[in-house]
């Protein structure tokens, strides 16, 4: 991965050769995210699953707290709403 390629998801900041990133990973029409560290994460990645580059533990807040966020809406739609599996 050429670290002057790639920026935060969440933040836009530049990854620098030193910096201890993180991937957050998710997969569509499923709950959940999982955190791993950036050099778990490389290539060949899985296409059925989100991969976002994460930069710190910061921005890894922010997109846990959007993910609980998705998950809580999935889980208190009326019942006439819900998604049937």
């Amino acid at each position: 991965m050429d670290v002057n390629t790639v920026k935060c998801d969440i933040c836009a900041r530049q990854k620098a050769e030193v910096n201890h990133w993180l991937v957050a990973i998710t997969r569509p029409g499923f709950e959940g995210i999982l955190f791993v560290p950036v050099e778990a994460a490389e290539e060949p990645r899985n296409p059925d699953f989100v991969y976002q580059d994460i930069c710190g533990q910061g921005c890894a807040i922010k997109r846990l707290s959007a993910a609980l966020d998705d998950i809580n809406a999935v889980f208190n739609q009326a019942p006439e709403e819900s998604v049937t599996a």
